[in-house]
């Protein structure tokens, strides 16, 4: 009983150190409107009661439309890791989120929207539902820039390992399930259009429209979250994720240059 008590206080404390480590980074975020130099004003910023051990710009990559997608990791001395997740362009801060993040679980925890720009949702949106030809919400949206997806068929220490959302592109291309596939080729996620069309490659069925977007997500070369055995990160691209894939494929099949 005296063990379960002691947890749960530790619990609660940490549990203190992340909101209050998150209201004061939000402060400073909101005040924020270039992305330039972002890592050293959140190093350097005095801050009441957070201390910051190290910060990782993990991810800055091109998305659709002229606008960017960061990823930064902040490690405090106490409480939780800290994610920011923000959308740019031109330099400028458009939209972003700010929360403690789980690895283990891949959970975003005390979730708080530092900077809004409903235009950005709107016509974001809008422009990729008329160029990819889909359906999806501002919700889909965020819930795929906040997701952490890794593409990635031989991870871990003994190359066995196969992230989720690879094992569903592998089932979707045994089974030449290509509706699947060309909703992954559509997402917002760069993993998951990286996904799909290393999926509809595979099955050797790809349309002209599928064969336009991949060669436009090929001009936009995103970089792409992935693996090679225990080594994670983004430092692969989407033409280098789709290479070895494209190299085995008929040359007549293969997406215009």
């Amino acid at each position: 009983m005296r063990t379960l008590i002691l947890v749960l206080i530790l619990f609660l404390i940490q549990n203190v150190h992340g909101q209050n480590n998150i209201a004061e980074l939000k402060s400073l975020l909101e005040t924020i409107e270039k992305t330039d130099s972002l890592k050293e004003k959140i190093k350097t910023a005095h801050f009441e009661k957070l201390d910051i051990i190290e910060v990782y710009v993990e991810l800055e990559r091109d998305i659709d439309f002229g606008y960017r997608h960061h990823r930064i990791l902040i490690i405090p001395v106490s409480g939780s890791d800290l994610k920011l997740n923000f959308i740019s362009k031109n330099g400028n801060m458009k939209t972003g989120w700010i929360s403690e993040f789980q690895l283990d679980n891949n959970t975003h925890l005390n979730l708080k929207l530092f900077k809004s720009s409903p235009k950005l949702f709107t016509e974001y949106v809008f422009n990729h539902n008329k160029y990819y030809e889909t359906n999806l919400d501002e919700r889909e949206f965020k819930n795929q820039i906040l997701d952490e997806y890794v593409v990635g068929f031989a991870c871990g220490f003994s190359g066995k390992e196969i992230s989720k959302e690879s094992k569903k592109s592998i089932r979707y291309s045994n089974n030449k399930n290509s509706k699947k596939l060309n909703e992954l080729l559509t997402s917002f996620s760069p993993e998951l259009q990286t996904l799909g069309a290393i999926g509809l490659i595979k099955i050797n069925k790809i349309t002209d429209k599928q064969n336009v977007i991949i060669d436009h997500l090929k001009k936009r070369n995103s970089i792409i979250f992935s693996c090679s055995g225990c080594v994670y990160g983004s430092g692969e691209t989407f033409n280098e994720g789709i290479k070895y894939y494209e190299d085995k494929m008929p040359v007549d099949n293969k997406a215009p240059e």
